[in-house]
């Protein structure tokens, strides 16, 4: 069950109970309190659908397609015994970068942080492009710089709290 079907069922519940109360016959204050509580709850489900729309809009079925994807990994990715993925060690790489003094990273500033690993450049272009079976676009390249690609970027944060214990 989602969040906004949860939402719905308390709201549901809520409404239910306004209901018995009605039947009940009691007090119109207390009526009107728990009616409120219902409306703020379907106003948060509003809210959640119609950001959730605006967001599927802005994006082609490939870019959807792709933060979806790249949520999930970004979920495993940020797991403990998922630090050591070649595709953890270089968004890790990149984020380090970015806090230091410096405030940017370019891809060999990313490959000398990660000296060890074989095959960067394959691993890291994958993480830059949408295909169907990448590691998932992650980053893009504007000139040298490195950014988080925008509509991850939310995402990338969550990541960067739990693999840094922020």
């Amino acid at each position: 069950m989602n969040n906004a079907e949860y939402q719905l069922s308390q709201a549901e519940t809520i409404f239910e109970n306004v209901a018995f109360l009605i039947a009940k016959e009691v007090p119109a204050k207390e009526i009107h309190s728990t009616i409120i509580k219902g409306l703020i709850i379907l106003s948060e489900v509003k809210k959640s659908i119609t950001i959730k729309k605006t967001q599927e809009s802005e994006y082609n079925q490939n870019e959807t397609n792709e933060i979806k994807k790249i949520k999930k990994r970004l979920k495993l990715w940020s797991k403990p015994e998922r630090q050591q993925n070649i595709n953890a060690q270089i968004l890790n790489a990149f984020l380090k970068l970015k806090q230091s003094d410096k405030g940017y990273a370019t891809e060999i500033d990313i490959q000398n942080e990660l000296q060890n690993i074989d095959n960067f450049k394959n691993n890291f272009d994958q993480m830059k492009n949408i295909a169907e079976k990448n590691h998932g676009k992650i980053f893009e390249q504007n000139g040298n710089h490195i950014e988080i690609w925008k509509p991850v970027s939310l995402f990338v944060s969550e990541y960067e709290k739990v693999a840094f214990q922020e």
